[in-house]
């Protein structure tokens, strides 16, 4: 059995931390036995991962405990026959202990592509340089996308073991129900004919809302009668900055803030369009979740999107909300949108079940 010790910076809302828990979820147990240490505190997916039977460590890092946290981590990780870290911080952690110290096998989870100034923190970008400097001592570098890959090379990382390995999904848990259609709808005073469109996601400058909402007050002047419903973490009515440009854009009436949620499936049920309006993704969770609910879906060309939708749903230019809304406004006068939300799903399960997923990240541990 090989025994694997994942270090991540935090377990909080992320698409990293939903993928390392449906990795762990679907692993072979009889294989492959897995341990997480969090550099930060349990967030979202740590109780959800004990669970699932596999310990959490919480090193609650920081200035003052840096040594001592270094230490915790090194006598966990001694036993572990591979290091597998995911986001930057815990790469460069995991470099440290996994290379430095522990000489063991270590591998790179990269789950992001936008490496431009104005849409990340500096001291996040000084940490993707240090770890371009070191890449090429790491064992393998996986990246969720084509794009995170051709980006990271360009800012420097070199590492003759890169891999690509899409974002898998769950489609026994991830589809279309008409009961959760009826339900969500009737929860959030919606019209049986009313077309609703839906995202999901975080508040953050990387999925420019500034776009969406800008979008959605064009889709006014030619249809009043829509309903958008944002769902996420800080995407409620205590973002102050969020309503203010609802207010500022008078959409009050057309949007529903719903902060956080767990039942994700029914709420994408209960919509008719998915809009992803991001200036940067690598493989986005969203999209593809979405898609496996049979939703046609409206992306900006950034990351893989562009990918993952194929040939079901409508690409436009990141900032550019005249197309974004024009794409909006054609889905909602068409007719035939189950037809396009049908073939989403079909390219989702023939390309990005995460059980085959699985097998993919199993067999780079084995190599």
């Amino acid at each position: 059995m090989k025994r694997i010790i994942h270090i991540i910076t935090g377990l909080g809302s992320g698409g990293a931390e939903h993928m390392l828990y449906k990795l762990l979820k679907y692993s072979d147990k009889d294989k492959y036995y897995h341990e997480v240490i969090s550099l930060l505190d349990e967030g979202i997916y740590g109780k959800k991962i004990e669970k699932l039977g596999i310990r959490v460590h919480c090193l609650k890092l920081n200035k003052k405990n840096l040594v001592t946290s270094l230490i915790k981590a090194i006598s966990i990780s001694r036993n572990f026959d591979l290091i597998d870290t995911w986001l930057y911080h815990a790469d460069l952690f995991g470099f440290i202990i996994g290379k430095i110290l522990l000489r063991k096998k270590l591998i790179w989870n990269v789950r992001h592509s936008n490496l431009d100034k104005q849409a990340n923190k500096s001291t996040t970008l000084k940490i993707v340089k240090m770890n371009s400097i070191i890449s090429r001592f790491v064992d393998c570098i996986t990246y969720n996308s084509n794009k995170a890959l051709e980006n990271h090379i360009k800012f420097g990382y070199k590492n003759k073991n890169s891999v690509v390995i899409p974002n898998g999904f769950e489609l026994d848990k991830f589809k279309f129900k008409f009961e959760s259609r009826i339900k969500i709808r009737e929860e959030l005073g919606l019209k049986e004919d009313q077309k609703v469109i839906i995202t999901v996601g975080r508040w953050d400058v990387q999925k420019d809302y500034y776009t969406l909402i800008k979008a959605l007050s064009e889709v006014k002047k030619y249809n009043k009668d829509f309903k958008m419903i944002m769902c996420g973490t800080n995407l409620d009515y205590s973002n102050k900055e969020l309503t203010r440009l609802i207010d500022e854009y008078e959409l009050k009436d057309n949007i529903i803030l719903l902060g956080r949620r767990e039942d994700i499936p029914d709420l994408l049920s209960a919509a008719d369009i998915y809009v992803s309006s991001s200036l940067g993704e690598s493989f986005s969770n969203s999209i593809g979740e979405a898609m496996a609910c049979e939703l046609p879906c409206i992306v900006t060309d950034v990351g893989d999107s562009r990918v993952i939708i194929g040939d079901t749903g409508k690409v436009v230019e990141a900032k550019d909300y005249k197309a974004l809304s024009n794409s909006i406004l054609k889905y909602i006068n068409e007719f035939n949108l189950r037809s396009v939300g049908e073939k989403a799903r079909i390219r989702i399960k023939e390309n990005y079940d995460i059980k085959f997923t699985t097998k993919l990240f199993e067999s780079n541990y084995y190599k």
